[in-house]
């Protein structure tokens, strides 16, 4: 009896180490894949079909060896035993502790955790008959919520050479909808609330019943309350009581709240101070830090002896004392402080104080002064004479004229300029200068009660100019000044920049004439220009709250509108700029749209596509080359490197700068995790420029009838080194697959682009 015991263990042992199939049948395709989802049997990841994580922990447990370890725990602390009973003195005893400590840590981890390839790999799953029992559970909660609640699930396991088939099988039968909803409150300025918004209600008559409307019906009736005063209530006050009918497969719903036996939980409450704290761990430990607390606009501040603008922060705070609790005021105003980029760190917690309500606001700011160095650039097909690195020196200076920012950036870039000699291209160093001040508010004159009005819509206004000196070894140099005046604000999922006035003053200038003509280098003409526009982006963002900097926008569409030459031909400018400025006319239009869509876990499908319109008022207004548009290089046609390809079907040898007025352009990518910080891309790129004039070249030129002849195509793909979305090195290898000229293509000589950041 013990023999066939002993047998019949390692039979169900051999049988638990075989790996599993699930198959659920009778079901919808939707639901199945639900259900897919929730099993304990995940199948392992795999990438292009290959279960290369999985093979990594197998290839570390073939190398694991628990007693080994332990072995040389043992050892470890021998050795160190020996050598701390040597040692001198005290210290070196401790030094040597330490060590030991931190070998024998390193090693438990290796024991609890697995080697190295056991943790960057997928522990592979096998058979277990406990799972199967438990994803029948899983499987029928999951059909209750959905309105099945009178669904059966059963399976069975079949035992095949080299792997355990489970099939589950699946019967939704009826689905019960709502049949009717009724309150049932004591209290009744509760119910007269509730009543007045009972067309909000997740749960409706005639409509499936779903599990998660009541999740979220109850948090709607939490928030209603906690919005008008009443402070204590929470889920534990607010229930449902339904009644099934199995006859005719329907249910009535009734709501309850219960009144909490504490007289302070249904009546409302009112905000009894308001303290804001804005220091930091720094200022309690120096010593020659004085701690003050002042008083604005019946707010409560608790600051050190360096002068803060209270005045412009308590205008940001919409809680005031005496006013009823508000829990969205409370959401509103963690987002107000948080998009003023000025405290590191932001917590709001109310409590109750002798018998009144306080609120605690702990902000603590950043440091006034802040000075980053920032290393970029870009490099194609690994050659050094085509690197182009940018070195930027930003400090940042807060609390300027109150709540603004003032960022300064100097900035050293080398880049090649193309130019029509055999020579192919020469090194440019462009010297830059900017300043940029941003500050939470509308600098209008405005009324004090208008302005605070506008605090709902999260404005700010920047305005940034710069000044950039680009020398052409020691040819030529081109002097530029840039200004722009914006004004952004923000509506539930839908920001707005309006620039009313942005400013372009470029100037180029001959060092030397013999290298000019020896070169053949295209000098633009000095120009003066003027424009004004507005941008709208519309975007479904993950957190409606931007409570994290990482978190990212599931799709997004841009449109924008610009209008180039407006105040130098609306105003006498022209009398007043030298007469060799070239000025311009023209309006400009872009869209743009983005999307994002998570496959699985670890991949991702991202696509974009772009329209841009430039053109001149009439034929003799030109538009300014900085409006056109180039294509190629990382975020557009990786296949070709900047200024390469097009305008239209133009090819010509000649290495110079290929601008259009007219762009369209296409990608998609797919990009997929593969080992930690690793990710892999698949790509496929689309689009071309065209000019618009007639007296452009007919190569050029844009014909409705063939424009889609003159793309150009390229795909490729790519590594990246995502360090959790804050640094991203990209490395794209783009093959050319169709030239817009049309012409064949001999050899496929790749384009590689090593860049900072995610293309789009």
């Amino acid at each position: 009896m013990r023999l066939l015991l002993s047998i019949s263990c390692l039979h169900a042992t051999a049988q638990e180490a075989l790996p599993i199939k699930e198959v659920i049948i009778a079901v919808h395709n939707g639901h199945k894949k639900a259900l897919q989802k929730r099993s304990l049997h995940q199948p392992n990841t795999t990438v292009l079909g290959m279960p290369i994580q999985k093979w990594l922990y197998q290839r570390g447990q073939n190398h694991f060896n628990v007693e080994k370890i332990k072995n040389e725990v043992a050892s470890i602390k021998q050795i160190y035993a020996y050598r701390i009973s040597k040692a001198a003195g005290e210290k070196e005893k401790m030094k040597l502790m330490a060590k030991r400590d931190k070998l024998i840590k390193r090693k438990e981890r290796i024991m609890t955790d697995g080697n190295r390839l056991m943790r960057m790999g997928e522990k592979p799953l096998y058979y277990n008959p406990t799972y199967v029992q438990h994803n029948e559970k899983i499987f029928l909660n999951y059909l209750h919520s959905k309105g099945y609640l009178d669904a059966e699930v059963t399976s069975k396991t079949d035992f095949e050479k080299k792997r355990v088939c489970v099939t589950y099988y699946i019967q939704q039968k009826n689905i019960y909808t709502i049949a009717s909803t009724s309150l049932q409150i004591n209290y009744e300025p509760i119910r007269t609330l509730l009543a007045s918004h009972s067309d909000a209600s997740f749960i409706k008559v005639g409509c499936a019943y779903q599990y998660q409307d009541f999740v979220n019906e109850q948090e709607r009736i939490i928030n209603l309350l906690s919005d008008n005063g009443y402070f204590e209530f929470d889920e534990q006050y607010v229930y449902f009581q339904a009644a099934l009918s199995q006859d005719d497969h329907t249910i009535a719903v009734t709501t309850i709240v219960g009144i909490p036996e504490s007289i302070v939980a249904y009546h409302k409450t009112k905000i009894g101070r308001v303290v804001v704290d804005l220091t930091t761990q720094k200022d309690y430990q120096s010593s020659s830090t004085n701690l003050q607390t002042k008083i604005c606009q019946d707010l409560d501040f608790l600051v050190p002896l360096d002068r803060y603008p209270l005045d412009d922060l308590a205008g940001k705070i919409p809680l005031r004392p005496g006013d009823l609790y508000n829990k969205s005021k409370i959401l509103e105003t963690y987002e107000r402080l948080h998009r003023m980029n000025t405290f590191e760190s932001i917590a709001i917690f109310p409590k109750i104080e002798a018998d009144q309500l306080v609120i605690y606001i702990h902000a603590k700011p950043y440091e006034r002064v802040r000075l980053q160095t920032e290393l970029g650039g870009e490099c194609i097909n690994l050659n050094l004479k085509r690197l182009r690195p940018t070195i930027k020196l930003n400090p940042t200076i807060r609390r300027v004229g109150g709540l603004g920012i003032l960022n300064i950036e100097a900035s050293i870039a080398f880049r090649e300029e193309f130019i029509t000699n055999k020579k192919g291209s020469i090194t440019n160093i462009t010297y830059g200068l900017h300043g940029k001040f941003s500050t939470p508010h509308f600098i209008f004159w405005l009324p004090k009660k208008t302005n605070l009005m506008l605090e709902n819509l999260h404005p700010s206004t920047t305005m940034d100019i710069g000044y950039s000196l680009t020398q052409k070894l020691t040819c030529s140099s081109s002097q530029k000044i840039d200004a722009i005046l914006h004004y952004d604000w923000y509506s539930k999922h839908i920001s707005y920049q309006f620039a009313p006035f942005k400013m372009v003053f470029d100037y180029p200038k001959v060092i030397d004439p013999t290298k000019i003509n020896e070169d053949k280098t295209r000098l633009r003409s000095p120009s003066f220009l003027t424009s004004i526009g507005c941008i709208s982006t519309i975007s479904a963002a993950i957190s409606t709250l931007y409570l994290n900097a990482l978190d990212r926008y599931k799709w997004m569409v841009s449109i924008g509108i610009e209008h180039g030459g407006l105040f130098e031909h609306l105003f006498p400018f022209k009398q007043i700029l030298p007469k060799g400025l070239q000025v311009y006319k023209y309006i400009k239009f872009d869209t743009e749209y983005r999307h994002t869509f998570n496959l699985t876990t670890y991949t991702t499908l991202a696509y974009q596509t772009k329209l841009g319109v430039a053109k001149g008022y009439t034929t003799a207004d030109k538009v300014h080359p900085e409006k056109q548009y180039a294509i190629g290089g990382h975020g557009s046609v990786r296949a070709w490197d900047r200024h390469m390809v097009g305008p239209g079907a133009y090819e010509e040898d000649k290495k110079e700068e290929r601008k259009g007025d007219l762009l369209l352009l296409g990608n998609i990518e797919l990009r997929r995790k593969l080992i930690g910080y690793l990710e892999g891309a698949l790509f496929l790129d689309i689009g071309n420029t065209w000019r618009l004039s007639k007296d452009a070249p007919a190569k050029m030129q844009f014909y409705f009838h063939k424009f889609y002849k003159a793309f150009a195509v390229g795909g490729g793909f790519g590594l990246r080194l995502n360090f959790h979305n804050t640094f991203v090195l990209c490395g794209d290898l783009a093959f050319p697959l169709h030239k817009p000229s049309g012409k064949k293509l001999n050899k496929l000589k790749p384009n590689f682009s090593l860049a900072i950041g995610y293309p789009f």
